[in-house]
């Protein structure tokens, strides 16, 4: 294997929003979907089933040149210690531990857009965080090490006429070059845009993280399904990432009909709670008609036309009579309060009435 000092002063390996609703078949939406997709990416790299373990273990391995045993899954969301804390959500955040028993923290970052500034800060800021969650009070300060993997298209400061996609930094001194003294953090960002690069050469001299990177970057492109289709056939781990692009399609879709299906049975609930606040409005209604032929029985002999004008009155007009209930003694106050109901209806209509334009 072939190495070049892209570290300071070490030898290191030479390295050169999904729409699932068209009526698209399987096969063309799995094409087009895009792992750089946050939810394509976690899929593929942090499910907990054996597929995305041999991933992230292959991957990892090749990347950070370890033997790897592990790479476990952490929780993403780091609880925060007061209410104006700045939460922090790791796209991955795992634990390793090489065939030597040394562990240590990997955050894998997925950003498909052009960098900018605040990335930067939000990169060396979750690496901060990374350290400081190990530490507890009254602790050395030992923490294991601890390495981010930035995962963009493109890194504008790099200098012009370099090829080299892989970009790291760590901690060192700025005219000698060394390492500080027991350093354990450092970001590797991966400037995916210049993995055309290795297509100048062989298939079979690309590295394995080579392979793992160049389908994150083009496995959706059209113009690329040639050299796709021949790491999908040459390497097993890629042919894996092909799998679990088509699990995370099949698992999608069953989770959309899930939610069309949950989505009908809430209509269905809906409909029914209308039904029973229909019969709660009407059992009140009726109950209001009641009270008002009881109260007005006791007064004086309702006829039948005047208990039908009282099952007639809707909310407005029975919340009226009630308000007036005490001053209807008798028939003929029963009468005024009615032509009164009748009046005031008779002029919501006129006010609600829009006559045609000419």
């Amino acid at each position: 294997m072939s190495e070049i000092s892209n570290y300071p002063h070490k030898q290191v390996p030479k390295q050169d929003s999904v729409s699932l609703l068209t009526p698209a078949s399987p096969h063309q939406r799995q094409n087009i979907l895009d792992y750089r997709d946050n939810d394509v990416f976690r899929y593929t790299f942090g499910s907990e089933d054996e597929k995305s373990r041999r991933i992230r273990i292959a991957y990892l391995s090749d990347l950070l040149q370890c033997r790897l045993i592990r790479a476990d899954i952490k929780n993403t969301e780091p609880m925060k210690d007061h209410s104006n804390e700045k939460g922090v959500r790791f796209d991955l955040l795992l634990e390793t531990e090489d065939d030597e028993g040394t562990i240590q923290l990997v955050n894998l970052e997925i950003q498909n857009y052009q960098m900018s500034d605040s990335l930067s800060h939000r990169s060396q800021g979750y690496l901060a965080r990374m350290i400081v969650d190990q530490m507890t009070i009254g602790d050395r300060y030992d923490f294991d090490p601890v390495v981010q993997i930035m995962i963009t298209n493109h890194i504008s400061q790099v200098k012009k006429g370099y090829e080299g996609y892989l970009h790291p930094h760590r901690f060192f001194h700025e005219i000698s070059g060394e390492w500080m003294l027991k350093e354990q953090g450092r970001i590797l960002w991966v400037e995916m845009d210049k993995l055309v690069n290795l297509e100048k050469k062989p298939i079979e001299e690309w590295r394995i993280s080579d392979k793992i990177h160049y389908m994150i970057r083009f496995s959706h492109v059209e113009k690329k399904q040639e050299i796709i289709q021949k790491l999908i056939e040459k390497e097993e781990i890629i042919a894996m990432m092909e799998e679990k692009k088509r699990d995370f399609l099949r698992d999608t879709s069953l989770a959309i009909a899930r939610m069309r299906a949950k989505f009908d049975e809430l209509d269905e609930q809906r409909v029914y709670e209308k039904g029973i606040a229909k019969g709660k409005l009407e059992g009140k209604l009726e109950g209001q008609r009641a009270l008002i032929q009881l109260v007005l029985g006791q007064r004086m002999k309702l006829s039948e036309a005047e208990a039908q004008q009282i099952d007639s009155l809707e909310s407005e007009a029975l919340e009226d009579f009630i308000l007036q209930l005490d001053k209807i003694q008798t028939p003929e106050d029963l009468q005024r309060q009615m032509a009164a109901i009748n009046q005031k209806d008779q002029i919501n209509q006129a006010l609600t009435f829009v006559s045609p334009l000419d």
